[in-house]
């Protein structure tokens, strides 16, 4: 992802987190990656790869496809 994409991903996924009240903690307890490598997609500062991307939408119960679709 390019940086701008990138933060747009990690505004969609912050958003998204606040809409399911579901805490930064929660996510990586759920899903395996650290807390500070989620902070940094969050931010916008780290490309994803395509599985961690995959847990983050599965995470919303969402597909991947809709959680990238209006980036």
């Amino acid at each position: 992802m390019g940086d701008a994409l990138a933060e747009r991903f990690g505004k969609r996924c912050r958003k998204l987190r606040h809409e399911a009240g579901i805490s930064q903690l929660d996510m990586v307890r759920d899903h395996g990656f650290s807390l500070s490598h989620y902070q940094k997609i969050e931010r916008g500062s780290l490309d994803p790869r395509l599985s961690t991307m995959h847990k983050i939408a599965a995470s919303f119960g969402i597909s991947l496809s809709e959680l990238v679709r209006t980036l």
